[in-house]
């Protein structure tokens, strides 16, 4: 090719002389011409999912997400932290720990409760009502249910955690109200000493670990009701949109030529 020149002649009407060029040409520009403004190489863009914008200078494009064009997502019950899944799994354990020593004590206190002389023995009335074996046995289900519940998280076995728990809030109730009996109703002359003393421990024992049953089952039953709750709410996704076009970092279009014209000569 030819030579390229660093000036050339550029004549406006009702002046003369010679006015230098506002875009000095470069060694590149006879081999490859510059690309119009307001138009942007699809092909050099980066080939992704990202949604790109071809845009004019000056012009910028609108796309604000309606209200019905956001998506609505169910999370899963899973959506529980872990500081709350540990804690029900611990509470689990507590409860079946609770379940067995009720019926291990509740053993004790029936043998408590047999005559073996002309003297009377302990009377229990928790033991005449059988609460140490079906409370205990409410206690073991509903400690299983919540570990098996909080490290799987199954609908099913949440809704079950919580119908299970509120018959162990139930059943705590009763047997506090129970051992309390059996506190107020032992301790006459007739009575064997020894036998209500020990009588009277195992039920204060008892009773204490119903009032800490109660405690245990109504947390484990809200930790179910709120993972419940949380697992039928929908949350909203608002996706996000990139604009790949450079021009639109541009706060205004490019200025006009004549602002690199020199103060001597005639504008247009």
């Amino acid at each position: 090719m030819g030579d390229i020149r660093t000036s050339f002649q550029t004549t406006y009407p009702g002046m003369r002389g010679t006015i230098p060029n506002p875009y000095p040409p470069t060694s590149s520009m006879g081999l490859h011409p510059q690309q119009p403004l307001g138009f942007s190489n699809v092909g050099n863009q980066v080939r992704t999912g990202q949604v790109s914008f071809i845009t004019s200078p000056g012009i910028f494009p609108n796309n604000q997400l309606g209200r019905e064009n956001v998506p609505r997502v169910n999370p899963a019950p899973g959506a529980a932290t872990s500081n709350v899944k540990d804690a029900a799994v611990a509470l689990g354990g507590v409860q079946i720990t609770i379940g067995l020593m009720h019926i291990g004590f509740g053993v004790v206190l029936g043998l408590l409760s047999t005559s073996y002389s002309m003297t009377w023995a302990f009377y229990s009335t928790a033991f005449i009502g059988g609460y140490p074996f079906w409370g205990g046995v409410f206690f073991i289900v509903s400690g299983s249910l919540s570990v098996s519940a909080f490290k799987k998280f199954s609908d099913c076995l949440v809704k079950s955690t919580l119908i299970i728990n509120i018959f162990s809030i139930i059943s705590a109730f009763v047997g506090v109200v129970l051992f309390l009996c059996d506190l107020n109703n032992n301790g006459h002359y007739y009575q064997d000493y020894w036998m209500v003393l020990s009588g009277r421990g195992i039920a204060g024992v008892l009773a204490i670990f119903s009032l800490l049953e109660f405690s245990i089952a109504w947390a484990t039953a809200y930790f179910a009701y709120q993972t419940i709750l949380h697992g039928n709410r929908s949350v909203l996704v608002a996706p996000t949109v990139y604009a790949a076009n450079h021009l639109m970092q541009e706060s205004s279009p490019a200025s006009p030529i004549y602002d690199n014209v020199p103060d001597y000569a005639v504008r247009q």
